[in-house]
């Protein structure tokens, strides 16, 4: 068997076990856009070419519901983190639900989730779990460790 023909094999068996066609690989780009663009390059309009409009966003202590509701607990944490940087170390899925484990480094300039604003620098760690719908994500689960902005 050729070796084109063991990749046409590879994606072909990727469409079939992805939802409308969308393969592991393309999940990861589309995360890695939207934490890039969304978060990092502060974009919060962008959103709905990732979320769909019914979107349900699970955080540590609230869930937004919803495309207007999302672009507004972003803009909360940009305005909280106004230099916030999100990387992605690692990232696997199967079928149409992809997991990310990031780090994320910023200052604390105003108050969020009950920690008064320390106006120091932090690292946090976190972990965030896409449920997609074709190819925009429709549910996430999020969870970190905000205990750093304690210290």
């Amino acid at each position: 068997m050729t070796i084109f023909l063991q990749q046409q094999i590879v994606k072909l068996n990727e469409y079939i076990r992805s939802p409308k066609g969308v393969s592991d690989t393309q999940y990861k780009t589309i995360a890695r856009r939207f934490v890039e663009e969304i978060f990092n390059e502060r974009k919060t309009d962008a959103a709905k070419n990732f979320v769909t409009p019914d979107i349900s966003y699970h955080g540590m202590a609230e869930e937004v519901k919803g495309l207007e509701e999302f672009k507004k607990w972003v803009g909360e944490d940009l305005s909280a983190f106004p230099d916030m940087k999100i990387t992605i170390v690692d990232a696997f899925g199967e079928q149409n639900k992809l997991a990310l484990r990031w780090a994320l480094k910023a200052t604390h300039d105003k108050d969020f989730a009950d920690f008064p604003a320390t106006h120091k620098k932090f690292e946090a760690h976190g972990v965030e779990i896409l449920h997609f719908e074709g190819d925009k994500i429709k549910e996430a689960w999020t969870v970190s460790d905000l205990s750093v902005l304690a210290q």
